[in-house]
């Protein structure tokens, strides 16, 4: 599954790269996020209770920061496992000065998914994905206005 999208914030560039590339600030705006552990200048774990349709349970995440270009790029790798599940994800942000002032954040995600969740259907997983996303947009946004 691929996704993409384009949202304002009204932070400037430095605050935002700083924000999403760390893990305790970051951690806060996942929903149903268990636990935040640092293990690394670059990596983190997250325990996150999170499932579709009637497959739920506890996930556990590892995250790697893979690229960095302050304050203007950033890729974050992420592998989790859990309820028979895997699901291994890419995102990258670009982020810019917004014309409406504050940052443009463009990102582009894919997530692949195997075990007991890719066969609830891509219907089913590209919704509750969207969903998730939206929550998540709308958490920065609001933590980045404090």
């Amino acid at each position: 599954m691929e996704f993409e999208g384009t949202t304002n914030v009204k932070a400037p560039p430095q605050k935002v790269f700083n924000f999403l590339l760390d893990p305790n600030t970051l951690g806060k705006c996942l929903p149903d996020v268990q636990s935040i552990e640092v293990i690394g200048p670059d990596k983190f774990r997250a325990t996150i209770k999170a499932g579709i349709s009637f497959i739920k349970g506890v996930f556990d995440f590892q995250f790697t920061i893979t690229e960095k270009q302050p304050p203007n790029h950033a890729t974050l790798k992420g592998y989790g496992t859990g309820r028979g599940s895997a699901i291994d994800l890419e995102t990258k942000f670009n982020l810019s000065p917004s014309p409406r002032g504050g940052t443009q954040i463009r990102w582009a995600g894919e997530a692949k998914v195997s075990g007991l969740i890719a066969g609830v259907g891509s219907r089913l997983l590209d919704n509750a994905a969207r969903k998730i996303i939206t929550q998540i947009f709308d958490s920065i946004e609001k933590e980045l206005k404090k």
